[in-house]
């Protein structure tokens, strides 16, 4: 008879809290049988490993010398980013009896994080995890083909680029060089900037597209008219659109944005999976692990692209491509390039954002322009392992920023304006709070959960344990507490002031800068055109989304993304035709 051993659940949860990475084994004896040395004893097992949310939890069901189920039991990873080896490699490590797995590029902390967790139970089981190995082969096309539409990035734009020249019924091929779609998007937390539809109008919002394109033309001077004409026309028909493939977008945000409720999930989940299910409907061949680096031209005319797999190189010939490869935000050299004060800065934006559609582009004739619009965040909080947390919920909700020498020096809420000053001082700081946004609000709780925080039981020794200057952060507390008891912050008129500091414990988070976008890039007309440096398009190449100088000027990236993808797309298209 199979002898099974099941790790009690109550075990897990004291290894958790622990810290631990992992739980022994329970000893031999009381029913439990020693293993022989090196041989595993066949049954089911707990393991643990440290995600990047926190623990991810799976229970592995042994044979003696064979790994039979793969089950999870808790994990908090990102959806659609960490979450996709979660899904994938319980299949994998059955079917092929390995844990040398490739690492899902975009989501390499949870991919280990899982493998880890599986590699610990089968150590409690008293087996070596090394004895379960060899390598997947890659289930990558990597021969050459051709189609009517190619799309370089799976992102916001670039998804939604492929789903519109598909519906026109043409064969499209989407191209993604990590192991995950989505982009950048899958990081959104912002709404989708809307005029006009279905919701709004249901409101009685009588905001005109006239209106908010004069908007947004103040708050951005150095966009174009043309272009925000074009996203404020056409806005709110892309908004209906992404509701009805399936996108949750039913909390209105004023009379001009719309976002999913919390309940459903963080808006950028919402709307790339919504994309993802729309791209298998319309028939997308969509490919991950699939880099494009080169455009294929013929006297002066896109011809194709070059692709590059781990299981070699091909071509795709196609008369219409659409670069939708995001920013180089992650590309560290090229933001020093073009941002000397952000050298050596690190991105909040999908790894994949190195820049590779704009150097192709640029290789191609396009022109680049305004590539040093570059958008810094200092919002972020980096934890003891790593990882980085956005922290954007602690100011929207009350907390004030401090400097090194626990003074405020900016609008707490100030957002990407903000960011320049926060670099130029140093680029890092402290968020400073009360117990009463860790009571009331949910984010901020989970935060303090993952030990994101510093905590004290007066402000004096609040700023002893983080460093600052004791004198001055109760003098900026002090002055604070008066600017909310009046109603008026005197110093840098903050909006919101509701954090009175009266409700102990004082908490503080540290805060780093972090290059949140690049807006400047290939050079487009409003028909998404790349365009020459003589202002001519590039027959054949067509560019979207945070890779494209559409004249936007970063307003509303949600927005902009699935508008100008959706024109990509229709115009590659009608191209091809």
């Amino acid at each position: 008879m199979k002898k099974t051993k099941v790790i009690s659940i109550l075990a897990v949860l004291l290894c958790l809290t622990l810290g631990l990475s992992g739980c022994a084994a329970a000893p031999a004896g009381a029913g439990n049988p020693a293993p022989e040395k090196g041989g595993i004893v066949p049954g089911d097992y707990l393991g643990v490993g440290n995600g990047r949310n926190g623990p991810i939890v799976v229970k592995v069901t042994l044979g003696a010398d064979s790994i039979d189920a793969v089950k999870v039991v808790s994990e908090k990873e990102t959806y659609n980013t960490g979450s996709v080896p979660i899904k994938q490699y319980p299949e994998l490590i059955v079917q092929n009896q390995t844990l040398d797995l490739d690492m899902v590029s975009g989501a390499t902390i949870s991919s280990a994080a899982f493998l880890n967790a599986v590699r610990n139970a089968i150590t409690q089981a008293g087996g070596d995890p090394a004895q379960f190995a060899g390598k997947v082969a890659a289930d990558v096309p990597h021969e050459d083909t051709t189609a009517d539409v190619v799309v370089v990035g799976a992102g916001g734009a670039g998804m939604t680029a492929a789903i519109s020249a598909a519906n026109e019924g043409k064969k499209v091929i989407l191209l993604e060089k990590l192991g995950i779609v989505g982009g950048t998007s899958n990081y959104s937390i912002e709404s989708f900037g809307a005029i006009g539809d279905k919701t709004h109008v249901a409101l009685g919002s009588d905001v005109t597209p006239e209106e908010q394109a004069a908007t947004l033309a103040k708050q951005n001077p150095k966009g174009t008219a043309e272009a925000f004409g074009v996203l404020t026309g056409n806005n709110g028909a892309a908004a209906d659109w992404l509701r009805s493939i399936g996108a949750q977008l039913t909390v209105a945000g004023g009379q001009i944005s719309s976002t999913a409720s919390r309940e459903v999930g963080e808006f950028g989940n919402t709307i790339v999976s919504a994309l993802k299910a729309e791209c298998e409907k319309a028939g997308v061949d969509v490919r991950v692990n699939s880099k494009a680096t080169e455009l294929v031209m013929k006297d002066g005319v896109v011809d194709g692209v070059k692709v590059s797999t781990k299981l070699g190189d091909y071509t795709i010939s196609a008369k219409a491509v659409v670069i939708a490869s995001g920013g180089f935000a992650a590309n560290k050299e090229m933001v020093a390039e073009y941002a000397p004060a952000l050298k050596d800065y690190k991105s909040s934006s999908s790894p994949g954002g190195t820049g590779d559609g704009h150097l192709m582009a640029q290789a191609a004739g396009a022109d680049l322009k305004n590539m040093d619009y570059i958008r810094v965040n200092f919002t972020y909080t980096t934890a003891e392992n790593g990882y980085f947390y956005y922290m954007g919920s602690l100011f929207n909700t009350g907390a004030i920023f401090v400097n090194k020498d626990g003074q405020r020096f900016v609008n707490d809420q100030g957002g990407y304006g903000a960011g320049p000053q926060v670099v130029a001082q140093g680029g890092s700081g402290w968020a400073i709070f009360d117990n009463s946004l860790v009571a009331g609000v949910k984010d901020v709780r989970e935060y303090e959960k993952l030990g994101l925080f510093v905590s004290a039981d007066s402000i004096e020794e609040l700023a002893d344990k983080i460093g600052v200057n004791k004198e001055n952060l109760v003098k900026t507390i002090n002055n604070y507490k008066g600017y909310v008891a009046a109603g008026k912050d005197e110093e840098f008129g903050r909006a919101m002031l509701n954090m009175t500091f009266d409700e102990a414990p004082y908490y503080a988070a540290p805060m780093t800068c972090r290059v949140q976008g690049t807006f400047g890039g290939i050079d487009t007309d409003v028909n998404a055109q790349a365009l020459k440096a003589d202002g001519t398009p590039i027959p054949g190449l067509f560019a979207a989304g945070e890779c494209a100088n559409d004249g936007t000027w970063g307003a509303n990236p949600a927005a902009v993304n699935v508008v100008f993808g959706r024109i990509a797309g229709q115009n590659a298209a009608a191209y091809v035709k």
